[in-house]
């Protein structure tokens, strides 16, 4: 037995021209949507070596189009990324992402990278986290 079921929303639905962006071509950069972060960079301050540093970027889509983020990269193992949606967020929508990095192993400075990979021009927005790790953690 075949079940096919449906749901749709028009603000929702999404075409390949809203992934397949050409660079070079001559596109109306006006209609694209942009993604907005209230802090692009977090400082961690000073923290024991083993602890867990989180922190929640929030953004929104300040541009005139349906935003979609294909991926987020981090520049390393020991810094994920999660709380972020596949799905298209509409002008003005507004959303999250939540980082975690552990500080197991990485005293000193650290200065971690966040690639968030959207259908926007530039495709690239690139996002920090950094502070101090101290020593290993005591018990």
């Amino acid at each position: 037995m075949i079940v096919l079921g449906s749901c749709s929303s028009a603000e929702k639905d999404v075409s390949t021209d809203l992934i397949n962006i050409v660079p070079g071509k001559n596109i109306d950069t006006t209609t694209l949507p942009k993604i907005t972060f209230e802090d692009s960079i977090y400082n961690f301050g000073k923290v024991a070596e083993g602890e867990i540093v989180r922190f929640t970027y929030e953004f929104e889509n300040t541009g005139n189009g349906p935003l979609i983020i294909s991926r987020v990269e981090t520049s390393c193992g020991c810094t994920t990324a999660k709380d972020w949606s596949g799905s298209p967020y509409a002008t003005g929508d507004e959303g999250k992402i939540t980082v975690e990095f552990d500080t197991n192993k990485r005293p000193g400075h650290q200065k971690k990278s966040i690639d968030i990979i959207t259908n926007s021009v530039p495709a690239v927005k690139r996002i920090y986290l950094e502070g101090d790790v101290a020593g290993p953690l005591t018990e």
